[in-house]
């Protein structure tokens, strides 16, 4: 399932700016929503579309002479596409939010204001972890280390808080203060983080990540956090709900790690009579990384 983000920002007393976000399916097609305005608001120009991570974003401007009054609707929801978070920033007054779904798919400027979506923000919190394959892989190094030193089920626990930890402050930071980092050297540094682990796993030395594997999370940990901070950036939060929404975020993003975590743990055992095949499968874990790592650094000088 995923999610549509409509963002409706006033320019002057009677121009709107409309933002529509649109995901994609598990296929990469567009899973299309149809949006409706009051009957005296018109279009000034035919939609513009921007690529988007996963998606598409429709861009056009409402002039609505009366002002936005009146219903404002999505038509088109499924299973697929269960809901959409619309965000109203007007010039005067706090920004409105309400989600919108196939059992309410229109809401009124004005109205009560909904609670806080915190389904939504879980949900997208949980498939960003789960779709974020370099989040994953890091993960995955990190079980990896743990694994080969036979320590004791605590210290990946802690392995993993700290990185739950770092991951966190960061995208708070990002979030609800503004912090930023160009986001192409970020994506390079999360690679890079992936590729010192392959290179700790392949070569067997006991470096700094195989020595201080709470250090080494933390540290990328803070990276990362800027990476899933991405999403949220996407989507954006609701005025009057950020804290709410952003810990829903991050419970989401927790939740999908500890999956992946409870899977791996699972499949060590099933898998222990394929160990001959381990270094195979960690020459593709390094040469993915060092694929990452070139191509995102191209990027950053570009």
């Amino acid at each position: 399932m995923s999610s549509a983000q409509w963002r409706l920002t006033q320019r002057d007393a009677q121009t709107w700016d409309s933002h529509l976000r649109l995901p994609e399916d598990f296929e990469g097609q567009l899973l299309p929503l149809q949006p409706h305005w009051p009957a005296d608001c018109t279009g000034l120009d035919e939609p513009r579309t921007q690529p988007a991570h996963e998606g598409l974003v429709m861009h056009w401007t409402l002039r609505c002479p009366q002002g936005l009054r009146g219903a404002l609707s999505l038509q088109g929801f499924s299973i697929q596409l269960p809901d959409a978070v619309l965000l109203l920033e007007p010039l005067v007054g706090e920004p409105q939010y309400a989600v919108l779904s196939t059992t309410q798919p229109s809401w009124s400027p004005g109205e009560p204001a909904a609670p806080p979506p915190v389904a939504h923000y879980l949900q997208l919190g949980a498939e960003h972890i789960l779709d974020g394959i370099d989040h994953l892989l890091f993960v995955l190094g990190l079980f990896a280390l743990w694994y080969r030193r036979g320590e004791r089920l605590r210290v990946l626990a802690w392995t993993l808080t700290a990185f739950t930890l770092a991951h966190s402050l960061t995208l708070a930071g990002a979030a609800l203060c503004g912090w930023q980092l160009p986001a192409r050297a970020v994506e390079a540094c999360i690679a890079a983080s992936i590729l010192l682990l392959a290179v700790e796993l392949a070569t067997g030395a006991r470096g700094i990540a195989d020595r201080r594997p709470a250090l080494i999370a933390f540290g990328f940990g803070l990276l990362h956090g800027f990476g899933f901070a991405g999403a949220l950036a996407e989507t954006g939060l609701p005025e009057g709900a950020r804290v709410w929404a952003l810990a829903a975020f991050n419970l989401g993003v927790e939740a999908g790690q500890l999956l992946f975590v409870a899977v791996l743990l699972l499949l060590v055992r099933a898998l222990r009579p394929m160990q001959r095949w381990a270094p195979l499968a960690l020459a593709a874990y390094g040469a993915v990384s060092a694929y990452w790592l070139l191509q995102r650094s191209a990027l950053v000088f570009a």
